[in-house]
């Protein structure tokens, strides 16, 4: 069978899984493009997914209505030192096992599960100082291992965020930190011209797949939407354990 088809069924499942919880489509899109291409397509899966991403959280921002003063000024500090802190990931932390960063990410991801499931009520403090805190654990774990979700979604569960900041802030800042790594890519010169066709053909059937997301999104209500984040989120965690 033609691989684009397959490329065009993961692009559609990426999008709903991103329109429905805010996050996630890393985790279709890299294992399932490795597994059409091989192994050796991981890079190519990760400019991929960092390009695209662009163009759905912006999406997911605008459906949302995530660009209100309200939000911005809640959240502009997670992306702001989200930024800062993958360059100094890059540069500092360069030598870091990746290895060593997946079972960190991966065990803030069980914490949070296990918040969620079991109801410890571990909960953090709403402030400038941990969003910034968050933020610079985002930003290492980016400028390491590309891995700037964990963080964040570990934050925002702790602090029980409802469904719309939840998604609003995961998408304002993995719209921030993919600027970011598509800028590292274009430097690099990761861009050629049978990848940018497959980021276009790809885009469209993920766009598709995230309005399906959004739709269903929509009809989830609170306690749903939890459970939906944390099936994602075992998927997360396994997938950084295993990966």
């Amino acid at each position: 069978m033609d691989p684009l088809i397959f490329v065009a069924l993961i692009g559609i499942a990426a999008g709903i899984v991103k329109g429905v919880s805010g996050f996630g489509s890393s985790l279709v899109t890299i294992p399932l493009l490795t597994l059409v291409y091989g192994t050796e397509f991981v890079r190519e899966s990760v400019v991929i997914m960092v390009t695209f991403n662009l163009a759905l959280n912006s999406l997911l921002l605008v459906e949302n209505k995530g660009f209100t003063p309200d939000s911005i000024k809640r959240t502009w500090l997670i992306p702001l030192f989200g930024s800062i802190f993958t360059i100094v990931g890059v540069y500092i932390l360069l030598n870091t096992p990746e290895a060593i960063i997946r079972y960190i990410a991966g065990g803030m991801i069980v914490v949070a599960i296990i918040n969620k499931a079991f109801k410890l009520h571990l909960a953090l403090k709403d402030t400038s100082l941990t969003r910034a805190i968050v933020g610079s654990l985002s930003g290492i774990g980016n400028g390491i291992a590309s891995i700037d979700g964990p963080p964040v979604v570990f934050y925002l569960t702790s602090i029980n965020a409802p469904k719309q900041v939840f998604k609003n802030t995961l998408a304002a800042h993995f719209l921030v930190m993919g600027v970011i790594a598509v800028i590292f890519h274009v430097i690099e010169g990761s861009y050629t011209s049978d990848l940018l066709f497959l980021i276009v053909y790809m885009l469209v059937f993920t766009v598709v797949g995230l309005v399906i997301g959004m739709r269903l999104g929509r009809r989830l209500d609170e306690v749903m939407f939890e459970r939906v984040v944390l099936v994602i989120l075992v998927g997360l965690a396994l997938s950084l354990f295993l990966g």
